[in-house]
């Protein structure tokens, strides 16, 4: 582990949980609570109650706007980055930060910025 890596998971406190959790909520009202689950914004304690659903993102993917798409890939790859991944390739932009976030309004935009300073990793099927 790289020197980064350690001083992150040192860093990593209740406060940064905190932030994490209510960046997530934000993304979750903007794409529909729908996709998210198996709690709601209102209820979720934890950023688990809210992992992305598998099929009701797939249903709606293809039917989103370009920023919508964008931003739903971004967040999906902060539970899931293969996943995420798989998202993007599907979409007409640069597969990076900057061609995600490009065509992103400044609500998504700073969403996805608490999300990259308060994120500590997520375990994929716990």
């Amino acid at each position: 582990m790289n020197k980064d890596n350690v001083l992150n998971v040192m860093e990593q406190t209740e406060e940064k949980h905190v932030h994490f959790l209510l960046a997530w909520k934000r993304g979750v009202v903007f794409l529909g609570p729908e996709l998210f689950g198996p709690g709601s914004p209102d209820t979720a304690h934890d950023k688990d109650e809210l992992r992305p659903l598998p099929q009701a993102v797939e249903a709606v993917f293809a039917r989103e706007s370009g920023g919508e798409e964008q931003f739903l890939a971004a967040m999906v790859s902060f539970y899931d980055p293969v996943w995420g991944e798989e998202l993007a390739a599907r979409i007409d932009c640069f597969k990076s930060v900057c061609g995600l976030t490009y065509n992103l309004d400044h609500e998504c935009v700073g969403i996805l910025c608490d999300l990259l300073l308060n994120y500590e990793g997520w375990k994929v099927g716990e």
